[in-house]
């Protein structure tokens, strides 16, 4: 049974997904934990977190400020094939990590001869300034050396009104808890140069993902988001989150113990022979 390795770890990883908290859902784009929360039970499926508005207009006579202080209307920023990330910049987990993802995404699209474009990230914390912009953008344009201009990337604050009006716009939801800390999804959108909403894309920000929202985006073309499972969300019971870990400690030893049995009978097979 062992010369057969990858069914082995396809057996051992399904069993791994069933034994998962209920809360998490196969297609979620929803990063953070599925307790319920006191104000928005309404909005505990992950489902509800991202409506997706594929077609409409994002209100392009919106201002922000950027991440100098300048006041300015989206419509000036929103001239060519745009990417918008809802982030906060305080944010203490997955922000980071999307800002980052996407900041090494532009870069190798860059390297592959994709410009043209804009990036914008959104904080939804209307109590944000733009000093706390300005101090968040270099940890993530500087990877991109020399190869996508800093300056196509804004980084922008705003009022509640402004921002409630973009996030509702792109049926973004969000919701700060009373340690201030923010439940919300991860979720980026290709938007095309008159303000349309083209399409939504989850997970890592892959190349691939990314570059054919842009090609959909300069086309003007709303297309049917991709939905990709590449982190699980654990919910915020510790028992359950002990529970989860258990289960991938046993299977990871499972998979271990395995390959070494095949490994041990493989190698003396070829001594034998």
């Amino acid at each position: 049974m062992f010369n057969r390795p990858i069914p082995i770890l396809l057996v051992l990883l399904l069993g791994f997904i069933w034994t998962l908290p209920a809360g998490g859902e196969e297609d979620s784009p929803f990063h953070g934990q599925q307790a319920a929360v006191s104000g928005i039970d309404q909005l505990q499926a992950p489902r509800d977190w991202v409506e997706e508005k594929t077609g409409a207009y994002l209100p392009l006579d919106s201002f922000f400020y950027d991440e100098e202080g300048r006041r300015v209307r989206l419509g000036q920023l929103i001239d060519r094939p745009t990417l918008l990330l809802p982030v906060y910049y305080t944010c203490p987990s997955i922000c980071s990590f999307d800002q980052a993802n996407l900041a090494d995404t532009i870069r190798r699209l860059s390297k592959k001869g994709v410009h043209g474009f804009h990036v914008l990230s959104l904080s939804f914390d209307e109590e944000e300034t733009p000093e706390i912009a300005r101090q968040a953008k270099p940890n993530y344009t500087h990877l991109f050396q020399d190869d996508f201009p800093e300056e196509n990337w804004t980084f922008l604050t705003g009022d509640k009104g402004n921002i409630r009006r973009v996030t509702d716009a792109i049926g973004y939801r969000f919701a700060r808890q009373s340690d201030g800390v923010f439940l919300h999804p991860s979720a980026l959108v290709a938007v095309a140069k008159d303000g349309q909403i083209i399409k939504y894309v989850y997970g890592a920000f892959i190349p691939g993902d990314v570059e054919l929202a842009l090609k959909e985006a300069a086309e003007g073309r709303p297309s049917t988001s991709i939905r990709r499972l590449l982190a699980f969300c654990f919910p915020a019971n510790p028992r359950q989150n002990a529970l989860v870990f258990k289960i991938l400690k046993v299977a990871s030893g499972v998979v271990l113990v395995g390959g070494g049995i095949w490994l041990f009978r493989l190698l003396r097979k070829k001594k034998s022979s």
